[in-house]
Order: C-alpha cells, then structure tokens, then sequence
C-alpha cells in the first residue's frame, strides 16, 4: 500500500495543489514554504496521536489567499493489498485497489467530516464516523521540534515490548527463569544500599523529623533506596547506553541520540515486517532528519532511509548534504507562487521531468549545486572568479544574499541551458551574466571571420528561455533576436564599433527578461568601471614596476579566482562605487524578483 498523491483544497497557504509521492519521498524549499504545513494535512488524518480536539479545524487553516468556507485534504491510496486494511474500509477500495480518505472541514456549524471510498468523486465518497481505521492505517510523526529523549525512551519500549509477544514458550521459561535471578540481585542491591551510612543516616534523620509531625510516623518507616519495579515492567527501565572498555557511558549527543532513534524505528518495523501478515500499515514521517549530524553522516543518513528503511517514508529537509544524494526522481520543491503568493510543488510533487534533468548535471550537482534548490532566485556566472567577485559586491552593496535566498551559481564550462532548464522545471527564477567573446568562425570556413560568441550565446539562453514553461518573454521580442542574429557571425575582422552596437541593441532586449552581457569580461569590466576600483588595482599590483593597464587585466587573468579572492579582500572598500555601474545589474535584477516574489 502507498499514498500515492496528496490534493489540498484551501488548506493554510495552499489553495488549489496536489502533490504526487513515490516510495522515498522528500519535500524541500525554503522556509515557511509550508513543507509542515504538507505534513500536518496529512496527520489530520493519519496520525493517530492526535485527539479529536487535535483535529477540528482552527480559523488559521483556512487559506488567506482565498475566500473559502471549507477546506479539504484528500489521500489517494493505491496497491492496496493487505488484509488488515480491506477488513477496515469493505466497499471503500476500488477493483483497483485504490482507497482514498477525505477531510473536509467547515467554518461554520458542523466543524468537519471524514470520507471514505474507491474514487475521489463525491458520488463515490461516503462519510465515516471517526478515525476508526488509525489501528491499521496511520502515520508515524517526528517533528523537528522533537523531543528525542522521550522519542527514544517511546521507540525503545516498543521494540521490546513487539520482541517479548512473539517469544517462543522455551524463550519465555528461560527468560522467567533469568528474570527471578536479576530480582534476587536488585534486592540484594537495596539491602547493601542502606548499610552505607550516609543513606542510613539521611533514613534516620528524615524520620525523626517525620516523627515530629505527625504520630503515625513513629510506626511507619521511610527507606532510602532504588525503585525497584515489578519484574513484568523492569525491561521499561532499561536504558541506551554506550560501552567503551566495558564500561557504561551516557549514549552521547543529540546526533547519536538521533540515529539510535532512526535505527530503533528501522529494529520495530524489521520486526514487524517478518510477520506472516501484517496488523497495521504506517506511513513514516520526519522532519529535518538531518538534526545535529555534521554532512558526512547526513549523506549517509539519505542513504539509509532510501535503502533500508522498509517502508513509505516522507522527510522535510533543510540539508543540501541530503538533496545532493536522494533519489532525483523522489524530490519534492515547494516554492511560492507569486501571482497567488500561495504554495505550489514544481511538477506536482515527484517526477521523471525532475529525475531527467538533474541527472543532466551529472557529477556537477555537488553539495553547493543542490543549495538552490532550496532558493528564491539563483544567479548563474562563468566562474568562480565570478562567484568570488559577486558575493563580495553583494555584501558591499548591502544585498543580503542569505536573507534574500539568492544563490550564485558558477556553471563551471558547462553551458547555461542544463542548469536552465532544471531551473525551469523546479520552478526557480534566475539570472544570468555572461561574457562579450569574440571568436573565430570554425577553420572549415575560408578566410579569417570572426562571431559574436558571448551575444550568441545569452540570445540563444534567452530564446530557450521563451521556450520552457511559464515563460513571461514577449513573443515581439524573439522575432526582433531571430532578426539580428545573422549580424552575429562571418564578421570579416574584429570590429569593436559593431561588437558594440550589438551590445547596446541586444542588451536591451535581454536585460529585461534578466539576461546580462558583460561590456567584455569581468576583468575588463571591473577595470575600466571607474577611477577609485582602477586606483585600487594598480595599488594591489603596485610591486610590479611598468604594468600597463592591458598587463593588469592579464594578470587579473591569470589564476584568476585567486587574484580576485585576495583582491575583493583587500580593498573591499572601494566595492560600493560600483552601486550605479552596469556591473552590479544582475545582482539588482536578483533582488527585485525577490521582493516581488515576498513582496517586502
């Protein structure tokens, strides 16, 4: 059995989404995206530590965004094969095998109703009394607020509680056996306890003062000692700890606590997985599984909830460590809407479209690659001089990246259309900035004719971006590239007028639509973009005599990434003359897609 799909109607920051789930499944984006929110609509039906009180409707789970009375959360179950829940739901589950539960909830007179039925079609639905099904049909929650020392204390009963029902009689005699002995020590325990005589004397102290207020004490003793529980409750006392040479040590941090809670979960269910049939299905949820594991144990963590959890299981996460190993196929990107400023999922939830175009990355969707996919905006540069350069303009300009989610993406070489199109399919606005190359026409052509590579290259970024879904590019404006584009290439020689005026004439087509065209190059650029940042490149190269202003730009080209590290560092100061110069557009484009975004 799986849920399959999740629909919600009007549901706090969604209004009309549904959202498609495999196996694995993990739900990122950024904050208060409503990732919990995606969550708590499911518990509304399936978590059974909910009351009933839990579950009636608050004014605040009605969507904002919408004028509505109800709201709904539906499920959409498939495969259902399993006994337990067929003897649950007769008539409910199609020839199929599909079930889906409904919750609507109502801000006036009756609070809520929960259906059941083999279609999600109101002809087909039909309304239960309670949650009468949460014994065979549930979710078990973890939530990011999780107290993992009551959570373990839970999960660690449970298991030996489940361990101690399925014994066989000749391993229940031997345990009784060995149980009586352990009772026989633990009172031994106590008696050898009270001969110490700090515990005899506090015993008699507390008595004596006892006795002075009131008269039944002087016949009733109180002992210092261990509660010692009755033997069928004594395993609930048994905690989790550690053993280093022999010795018993405290199990550790909220990182090891959080595995050992994982690991208890994953005991519990391979325990119930070996019965013949099963008595219950659970669906698995956590949030921020990644809780105070340093990256290398939360890639693995990824890992291991993917191939050895043997269950459905949903996680929230905030962890690019973790988003760069799941499955691409099974990642779910929340993202708000800015025409609604509700909360969408690109793709609909999990899908092959995603899985495609990540796998297009290959080896270059790292740890830093996979930030974006929790981000408002990315900005797309060449390089990492790029990167380098950019996050130290932004700073000086006071463009909070962080607190605006902006990434900057170096494309390392690879070209701009495969990060486009992920981009694309995820939803993710972006910008890009690429340089103004001159370059040769392929030998194969007769004579020496040159192209504008660089405008070749943003035009032809901005007509894939007119092309993908959701474009916003005006149709007049391809037709007036298509038309210039011939100007481009078998240029007879260099010719710096004509590589200018093409600038200015596509620069004004592209910039719009967030597409930006160095003047030539970053260095070039950044040289000749005003007296005081010129001033301070002749001082960062002032131990080299004779440099000309051509000598500067080619050593600022040589280790280029280096040059710019040291040189941002160094005379960070003069940054902010760049606010008014055509340099720091892409970072202002980013900025105001935000804003529009958030609406700050």
């Amino acid at each position: 059995m799986q849920l399959s799909t999740i629909k919600l109607k009007n549901f706090r920051n969604f209004i009309d989404e549904s959202f498609l789930l495999n196996e694995k499944s993990l739900v990122i984006g950024s904050n208060d995206v409503g990732k919990t929110n995606l969550i708590d609509a499911i518990r509304l039906l399936l978590d059974k530590s909910l009351s009933e009180e839990d579950i009636e409707p608050a004014m605040e789970d009605f969507c904002a965004m919408s004028s509505c009375d109800t709201f709904e959360v539906t499920l959409h179950f498939t495969q259902v094969f399993e006994d337990c829940i067929k003897s649950k739901f007769p008539g409910y589950i199609s020839e199929e095998d599909e079930l889906y539960l409904k919750y609507i909830a109502y801000k006036d007179g009756k609070r809520y109703s929960i259906y059941a039925g083999p279609s999600d079609t109101e002809e087909y639905l039909e309304e239960i009394k309670g949650r009468f099904y949460l014994k065979v049909l549930n979710l078990k929650y973890v939530s990011a607020t999780r107290q993992i020392d009551s959570f373990l204390k839970n999960q660690k009963n449970k298991l030996l509680e489940k361990l101690k029902s399925v014994r066989t009689i000749e391993q229940i005699d031997t345990d009784d056996k060995q149980m009586n002995i352990v009772v026989k020590h633990l009172a031994t325990v106590q008696d050898d306890l009270e001969k110490l005589s700090f515990i005899d004397s506090a015993g008699t102290l507390l008595n004596t003062e006892l006795a002075k207020l009131a008269e039944h004490h002087a016949y009733q003793q109180i002992r210092l000692g261990v509660d010692i529980p009755k033997s069928n409750d004594l395993f609930r006392k048994i905690q989790l700890l550690s053993n280093i040479n022999d010795q018993a040590i405290q199990l550790g941090g909220d990182g090891k606590k959080n595995q050992a809670f994982l690991a208890l979960w994953a005991a519990l269910n391979e325990v119930e997985k070996g019965e013949d049939e099963p008595n219950e299905v659970s669906i698995f949820c956590i949030e921020e599984p990644e809780a105070h594991l340093h990256p290398h144990q939360q890639r693995r963590l990824s890992e291991y909830l993917v191939n050895d959890l043997d269950s459905q299981v949903i996680l929230t996460s905030h962890s690019p460590y973790i988003a760069s190993e799941f499955n691409p196929d099974s990642i779910i990107r929340l993202y708000t809407n800015s025409e609604t400023q509700s909360t969408s999922a690109a793709k609909k939830g999990v899908s092959l479209d995603i899985f495609q175009k990540v796998k297009s990355l290959e080896f270059r969707l790292n740890v830093i690659s996979a930030e974006v996919y929790f981000s408002d905006c990315v900005f797309l540069v060449e390089g990492s001089s790029e990167v380098i350069f950019y996050k130290a303009l932004a700073a000086a300009l006071e463009i909070e990246l962080d607190r605006l989610n902006i990434s900057i993406l170096s494309i390392e070489g690879v070209g701009f259309d495969r990060y486009i199109e992920l981009f694309s399919t995820l939803e993710i606005p972006w910008v890009s900035r690429t340089d103004n190359d001159y370059q040769k026409v392929s030998a194969k052509v007769k004579g020496d004719f040159y192209r504008l590579s660089g405008i070749q290259r943003a035009a032809k970024t901005l007509i894939l971006k007119s092309q993908l879904k959701s474009s916003s590019v005006e149709q007049s404006t391809i037709e007036e590239i298509n038309q210039k584009m011939n100007q481009l290439t078998n240029i007879p020689a260099k010719n710096l007028v004509l590589q200018k005026q093409m600038l200015e004439d596509f620069s004004a087509l592209l910039e719009p639509n967030g597409i930006f065209l160095a003047e030539l190059g970053l260095e070039e650029d950044l040289f000749y973009s005003g007296d005081s940042i010129q001033h301070a490149l002749k001082e960062f190269y002032r131990d080299e005599e004779d440099l000309t202003n051509d000598d500067i730009i080619k050593k600022m080209k040589n280790k280029k990434s280096t040059q710019m590290y040291y040189f941002v560092s160094e005379h960070f100061d003069v940054l902010s003359d760049l606010s008014n110069n055509k340099i720091a557009l892409p970072l202002l484009h980013c900025k105001k897609i935000v804003e529009e975004l958030r609406r700050v």
